[in-house]
């Protein structure tokens, strides 16, 4: 166990208890929108998203983003949502959590190990690639599915995994022993799919089916070791619960990196994209320092789009994740949220813009696909899982000038169906899980698609590689059409 994170975790749950009061209503409604249109104003920078350029390419002005967020963190600090009180961080705290954080952190083992290195804008440094974002699958799929995520495609480097949709044909009620017993259940299949794909030493995060700490720590046992990950997310804008102190307590007993996250809503408490880019840096500051996080998850989302792939939403992660990648060595993992479905033109267009802006932004890792918004069971394929690791990877070094360009003419393919995006299809409709190979109405979509974005001079690696001579080997009588 870490003493130093327990200690410090130990000092800020006592600041929950000891801390002013104030009423969640007024923290969310008029502290959170009052301050952040303050402080956009102290800074100037109300206005300056720039829909036009969703990929900002103004150093100076993600600095200026930066000090706002900055000073959002010291002014405000981060709402005990349990207790109604405010824990507190100095110029000082943030300082020191700066000058004590990990030059990289190690997830996995043996041969499936990879490393998290603080990345910034431009920088040509892999990052990695966590799959699938815990959309919710049939228990009969769950192992299949992350069999085909994982053995063939050596693009992901982390087993994040799809959410349970049933424990033993029952349904899953948060906060019960149903909850308890699918963490370990979860966490189970986990093992067992990578066992069966070759890759057994491979991360696992969190348990994807829990809804609040019970999962959790139901499934941590299973999964406990070197090179694993808790999971924990905290609510909207600037909060966090006990279940968050549970959860990252939790992984420091079981030996886990701790990954914590917080969003901020454009449309939100946090007002306009501009407002949601300085609580998002904010996040990363007091997440860090506060709950210890080894890296943080926070992102930018569009609250009247349920997703993050509009103009605005691309622009406020641009500006957020490369204000905290110029200014400080703080790890993060970006999220898409795609809205449209597996086998849809849309959602690659959608996961090309949001990973290629992360990519060249500086995040370390992302965690993907978010097929169909995650409204759906089963609508979740590998298919999706590789595209992702494909874009993430690929646009590693680009320039933010010419992925701001590609990205201007990526968006007019699908930004007018953000209101109502395309479903898709489910699993079984677009990929073989027998046989672990995509049908042909995925295999052409994915191609041709794949092909036009280069054309378009988005930089995509060549994805004939290990993996895929492997999957031809065992897979000969089919062809990938790729």
């Amino acid at each position: 166990m870490n003493n130093y994170k327990v200690q410090i975790l130990l000092n800020n749950l006592d600041k929950a208890h000891q801390g002013p009061i104030i009423p969640m209503k007024e923290w969310d409604t008029k502290i959170i929108p009052k301050t952040i249109k303050r402080i956009l104003k102290e800074h100037n920078l109300q206005g300056t998203c720039d829909v036009d350029n969703p990929i900002n390419t103004d150093p100076e002005l993600a600095d200026r983003y930066f000090k706002a967020g900055w000073q959002l963190a010291v002014e405000l600090g981060l709402y005990c949502e349990d207790t109604e009180r405010v824990i507190h961080v100095t110029e000082e705290d943030l300082y020191e959590s700066l000058r004590n954080y990990q030059e990289y952190n190690i997830l996995g083992e043996g041969q499936d190990e990879v490393i998290m290195k603080p990345r910034r804008p431009e920088d040509p440094y892999k990052p990695l690639l966590a799959a699938s974002l815990g959309i919710v699958c049939s228990e009969e799929n769950y192992i299949p599915l992350v069999q085909g995520i994982t053995k063939y495609n050596k693009l992901v480097d982390v087993l994040h995994g799809p959410s349970l949709a049933t424990v033993f044909n029952r349904p899953i009620r948060s906060g019960t022993p149903y909850e308890t017993l699918a963490g370990n259940y979860e966490s189970e299949l986990k093992k067992e799919a990578l066992w069966r794909s070759g890759r057994p030493g491979m991360a696992k995060t969190g348990v994807n089916s829990a809804v609040t700490e019970y999962g959790h720590l139901g499934g941590a046992a299973s999964v406990a070791g070197r090179g694993n990950v808790t999971q924990s997310l905290c609510p909207v804008e600037l909060k966090c619960t006990f279940s968050n102190f549970h959860r990252n307590i939790m992984g420091l007993n079981y030996g886990h990196k701790l990954r914590t996250g917080g969003f901020s809503y454009i449309g939100g408490y946090a007002g306009p994209p501009e407002g949601a880019a300085i609580a998002c840096i904010a996040n990363d500051l007091l997440l860090t320092c506060v709950l210890q996080a080894d890296y943080v998850s926070s992102y930018v989302y569009d609250i009247q789009l349920f997703g993050n792939c509009g103009r605005k939403a691309v622009w406020a992660n641009s500006i957020s994740t490369q204000a905290v990648s110029r200014n400080t060595k703080i790890m993060r993992n970006k999220i898409v949220n795609e809205t449209a479905g597996p086998c849809t033109e849309m959602f690659m267009y959608e996961a090309a813009v949001g990973l290629m802006n992360h990519s060249v932004s500086g995040a370390s890792k992302t965690t993907q696909p978010r097929s169909a918004g995650g409204r759906f069971t089963d609508y979740i394929t590998p298919m999706e899982c590789w595209w992702c690791g494909n874009v993430f990877k690929s646009t590693a070094g680009m320039t933010l000038k010419d992925a701001n360009e590609i990205a201007k003419k990526i968006l007019p393919k699908y930004e007018e169906k953000l209101g109502s995006p395309d479903k898709g299809l489910s699993v079984n409709d677009c990929f073989d899980l027998k046989n672990q190979v995509p049908k042909e109405n995925y295999r052409e979509l994915y191609t041709r698609v794949r092909n036009e974005l280069i054309d378009l001079g988005m930089p995509l690696n060549n994805i004939y590689g290990e993996w895929y001579e492997e999957l031809l080997k065992e897979r000969k009588t089919y062809s990938l059409g790729f």
